[in-house]
């Protein structure tokens, strides 16, 4: 299959499995070239030799999302090797359990470091190399559907997820007037290894295997990535791959608008004649620009 994408360069991070691997083929077998970045040396070395017998051109190269110097160097060896960056794929990601008073700071740090601080770095590092080819230029952030909808027990997972939500909305804001094309992936349990990295409260551990027997029966990466594929070639900001989540995603959003009716009905924000000034004043358009 070729498209559009032919000879184009995708760099995906957490490559080496799962969501990132399919992503590799979905985008391979359209006749991109694949750097699969990872920190896991024998799964890149699997999934490359699995790409190359398909006759995908891709290569690997160890990259741990937490080390802005690592990132920096899998930069400069894709270059080396492909001389160009087209898509950024910002897919690699841990899952990290427990609620309010459960987790210590090292737990919160690293969730944050890898599911939020991960895409940073990737954008701020490759967005130079993207600028030089906007109309082809791709950038997708693999978040999750709990960026959209609050789970009790995985606080450090829901908010570095919302946070991956909420920068790409506004990165998609700042770059769609270039021409490049920026989406958020927001799927649900996917047949993947996520659960190998999981890490607990102390003493905790208790949506092990609930979330182990979620994900093994999860849907099958490949079916995401082929989704993910065609929507962000559609420009679509928002890509949703479980239809089953949408009650949870837009139950939010009901939950807000009325909070909103509510507001509009209080007697001291109807007569607050700053609180009727529409948010769309100059002073709001600044901030879109």
């Amino acid at each position: 299959m070729t498209t559009q994408l032919q000879g184009q360069v995708a760099f995906i991070t957490g490559g080496a499995s799962g969501i990132g691997l399919a992503l590799a083929h979905a985008l391979g077998v359209r006749g991109m070239q694949v750097m699969i970045a990872d920190i896991d040396e024998s799964g890149m070395t699997g999934a490359t030799g699995a790409l190359a017998a398909q006759g995908i051109a891709a290569d690997s190269v160890h990259c741990d999302v937490s080390d802005p110097a690592s990132i920096a160097a899998a930069r400069e060896a894709t270059l080396r090797r492909f001389n160009a960056i087209h898509w950024l794929v910002n897919n690699a990601g841990v899952f990290s359990a427990g609620g309010a008073g459960d987790c210590s700071a090292d737990q919160w740090q690293w969730a944050m470091n890898v599911n939020l601080m991960g895409v940073i770095r990737g954008v701020e590092t490759f967005l130079p190399d993207l600028e030089r080819h906007p109309q082809q230029a791709c950038i997708l952030n693999t978040a999750s559907v709990a960026g959209h909808v609050a789970y009790a027990n995985v606080l450090p997972y829901c908010t570095s997820k919302f946070a991956v939500v909420g920068y790409t909305e506004s990165l998609h804001r700042q770059l769609a007037p270039r021409g490049m094309r920026v989406s958020v992936l927001c799927p649900g349990f996917v047949n993947t290894r996520i659960a190998e990295t999981e890490r607990y409260p102390q003493g905790g551990g208790a949506v092990s295997a609930p979330l182990a027997d979620a994900v093994a029966t999860g849907m099958s990466p490949d079916v995401v990535a082929e989704c993910a594929v065609g929507e962000v070639l559609q420009g679509q900001l928002y890509v949703f791959t479980h239809p089953g989540t949408r009650d949870e995603v837009l139950g939010r959003f009901r939950e807000i608008e009325a909070a909103f009716d509510r507001t509009q009905a209080n007697p001291s924000i109807r007569s607050d004649a700053d609180a009727q000034r529409p948010a769309s004043r100059e002073g709001t358009k600044r901030l879109h620009r």
